[in-house]
């Protein structure tokens, strides 16, 4: 599906965030908390756990994700009490994406494929149920079994989400460059606007162009001052698929 130019203003109110992150269950299972400003959003996204941090990471790079709304709904999950009477609690699930060319996907995180019960199979249950009512994929994914390198690239590069205003004016001119002699290093094509622009002032950029998809880098290895670039529109890189594995 074509979201590219969508307006926003139903989802940004009816998938405000549904849940307060806190630290109530940090002794019975350690998590960590915190926030960060998602410039794809242009809102504060907090995660109460580094498997949701990793995942709305993935979805900050993700180059074909237009939108997500993290703890978007409140599911009603129901169930029986010792004496047969029907009850529910709520669930809510971590995040609500809208990918260019995809159905809006509802996604559950998890640390490892194995972490999974009785109870949450019927939260899994529930969810997909409640996502193919609304017209939606239900996955349960597990960004941490992502391989510690590309977990690193991605903390490197979510730093270098937001654009600085002086970016405009040299990243036409590494563009060209880049588009001219095809492939070089991070490094080499910095000192290419010399005497016009210091390196270091440069680098920031390119690790930018790379962090937003104007520029391709092989993840799959340690990203350094060394590591050849290309432009990303011969590869149509993304994130989300590498290494992302998938239940449901």
């Amino acid at each position: 599906m074509n979201w590219a130019n969508k307006a926003w203003d139903q989802e940004d109110i009816e998938f405000a965030p549904k849940r307060k992150v806190d630290n109530r269950d940090s002794k019975q299972r350690p998590h960590v908390i915190g926030a960060f400003h998602s410039h794809k959003m242009d809102a504060v996204a907090e995660y109460e756990s580094l498997v949701e941090w990793a995942l709305y990471s993935l979805l900050e790079l993700d180059h074909h994700t237009i939108r997500y709304y993290v703890q978007p709904l409140r599911i009603h999950v129901p169930y029986r009490d010792d004496l047969g009477n029907l009850k529910s609690w709520v669930h809510v699930p971590d995040v609500l994406v809208f990918r260019e060319g995809s159905i809006p996907q509802l996604y559950q995180s998890k640390a490892f494929p194995h972490d999974s019960n009785e109870k949450q199979r019927l939260i899994d249950k529930v969810c997909a149920d409640y996502a193919t009512s609304r017209g939606w994929d239900y996955k349960v994914i597990f960004p941490r079994a992502l391989p510690k390198l590309i977990l690193r690239n991605i903390e490197l590069l979510t730093g270098f989400t937001k654009s600085r205003k002086w970016y405009a004016n040299c990243v036409p001119q590494l563009m060209a460059k880049l588009q001219f002699i095809e492939q070089t290093s991070i490094v080499e094509l910095s000192r290419s606007l010399i005497p016009q622009y210091d390196p270091l002032l440069v680098l920031p950029v390119i690790y930018h162009l790379i962090a937003t998809g104007a520029l391709w880098v092989n993840i799959k290895k340690p990203i350094t001052e060394h590591s050849t670039v290309k432009v990303s529109c011969e590869f149509g890189g993304t994130f989300l698929p590498i290494g992302l594995r998938e239940e449901i």
